[in-house]
């Protein structure tokens, strides 16, 4: 590209899900030349404090998302969609954007909506199986439609010219930490199977629940050592539902850095979060998925079922007798060195490591090809 000091607007929010690949897609930008950005958010979105510390500039906009069943709160989306469709529409016109980049939420719908009626090439990263309610309205307007998976064509069928499958960001180095020196870290021995237990970087209340429940029974069985990541918020709960665990089991209210979780584990119970399977296919490390029941149209639970479908990772469902399954399931994966073996495999055909990059490449096509239009 010329020397030249192009402008990208970036929204997503409401998770960590979507502002995480959109750093990481900045980050990749900031590589490959100069760049002006400008981050659109929710009010009181976890980009709100997310973003700013990485000295990227950033516009709330007023808009939340619409509740999924009867709630007071439905009343006032459509005045909220207005006036956003009005910030929007200034800050666009502000800061002049050569390229926006939606990488899902509810705030990605106005922001995006707003730029390609504005004639600004729009594209947008979708992380799940089955793609958001964001992404399907935006289809007609992008110019580009990144997936994270294969299976999500069939859904966005109409737009298949748009489409290509780069995988979903994670971070830099995730499958570079040091298997001894992770273990050390966290005073793990060496030489015992070690399980991971995570739901993601707030912690997962129920299968936080379920695993103090069923732990102290799976460890009289077997030589297996834990470490769990509760959740800074329910840290004290999972210490009152378990407060005396043995040594082999190491309790922590949050992990900063992943890579070297990861590099410790043998195998991973887990929520089913776009980022959560993409970085698990990156490490590759056999897994139990609990997807998430209220996620927004049901995402996890579309995800954790493409993932069991390919032998990845086996799937336990929230319900009646779950805890039972899922003490079942991990019994059996403990067990059967085969079965971790070949889900180790599997997670291969689903790993894009490349993600950041190949979608930087196509934000980059996207500017050349906008300024090379008379």
């Amino acid at each position: 590209m010329a020397k030249h000091r192009y402008r990208v607007l970036i929204a997503g929010g409401g998770t960590g899900g979507h502002v995480y690949p959109a750093l990481a897609i900045i980050d990749g930008l900031r590589e490959k030349g100069s760049f002006e950005f400008l981050y659109v958010g929710g009010n009181g979105g976890i980009e709100t404090w997310i973003v700013p510390p990485r000295e990227i500039p950033l516009k709330a906009i007023w808009i939340s998302g619409f509740a999924r069943s009867l709630s007071l709160k439905n009343l006032l989306f459509p005045i909220k969609l207005a006036v956003s469709m009005v910030q929007s529409w200034q800050i666009i016109r502000k800061f002049r954007p050569d390229v926006a980049v939606g990488t899902g939420g509810y705030v990605s719908g106005p922001v995006m909506y707003v730029a390609a009626q504005s004639g600004v090439p729009v594209l947008i990263q979708e992380q799940d199986v089955y793609p958001g309610i964001t992404t399907r309205l935006l289809a007609r307007y992008a110019r580009r439609i990144c997936l994270s998976f294969a299976a999500a064509q069939e859904h966005l069928s109409p737009h298949r010219a748009k489409l290509t499958v780069t995988g979903n960001p994670v971070r830099a180095g995730l499958a570079g930490a040091n298997r001894v020196a992770a273990r050390e870290k966290w005073q793990l021995q060496a030489d015992k199977m070690t399980l991971l237990i995570f739901g993601g970087s707030q912690g997962a209340r129920a299968i936080n629940r379920a695993m103090a429940a069923i732990l102290p029974e799976i460890l009289a069985e077997s030589e297996l050592q834990v470490l769990w990541q509760t959740g800074s918020s329910q840290y004290q709960d999972v210490c009152d539902r378990y407060p005396e665990p043995p040594d082999t089991v190491k309790i922590v209210p949050y992990i900063d850095d992943m890579s070297e979780a990861y590099a410790a584990a043998d195998l991973i119970v887990s929520r089913a979060g776009a980022n959560s399977l993409a970085e698990l296919a990156v490490v590759g490390r056999p897994a139990i998925l609990v997807p998430y029941p209220y996620a927004a149209g049901d995402h996890q639970a579309h995800n954790s079922r493409m993932v069991e479908a390919q032998g990845a990772a086996l799937m336990v469902e929230e319900g009646d007798g779950w805890e039972q399954k899922l003490s079942e399931a991990l019994r059996r994966l403990i067990a059967d060195g085969d079965l971790r073996a070949s889900q180790e495999k599997a997670w291969q055909a689903l790993a894009r490591p490349q993600a950041t990059a190949d979608i930087v490449a196509e934000i980059i096509k996207l500017i050349a090809n906008s300024t090379l239009r008379p």
